[in-house]
């Protein structure tokens, strides 16, 4: 039974390095679609209230920190099911070959 956990813990940490590695594109294609949506709301906002460069490089920054702010939080959320995916499938695999 020791031996199964062992293979169990492998194959968790395997499915785990994969799902974060094929999750980073997503997840930089989020951060991505993210920063220019908050760059956008800035570039409107500085229109509305007339040409000010202080407010639209406040904002800009603002908007840049809070999507990086939010980086840990957007990979989790898509490594984790991707994750749990490929461990539960495997996981089936490996039952049914029984």
């Amino acid at each position: 039974m020791d031996q199964q956990k062992r293979k169990d813990l492998n194959l968790r940490l395997g499915n785990l390095i994969l799902a974060i590695s094929l999750a980073t594109v997503p997840t930089a294609i989020t951060y991505g679609t993210l920063s220019i949506h908050g760059l956008n709301i800035c570039r409107d906002l500085s229109t509305k209230i007339g040409p000010s460069s202080e407010i639209k490089e406040s904002c800009d920054e603002a908007a840049w920190e809070t999507t990086k702010s939010y980086i840990i939080l957007i990979g989790f959320f898509i490594t984790l099911p991707t994750w749990m995916w490929f461990y539960l499938s495997m996981k089936n695999k490996e039952i049914s070959k029984k």
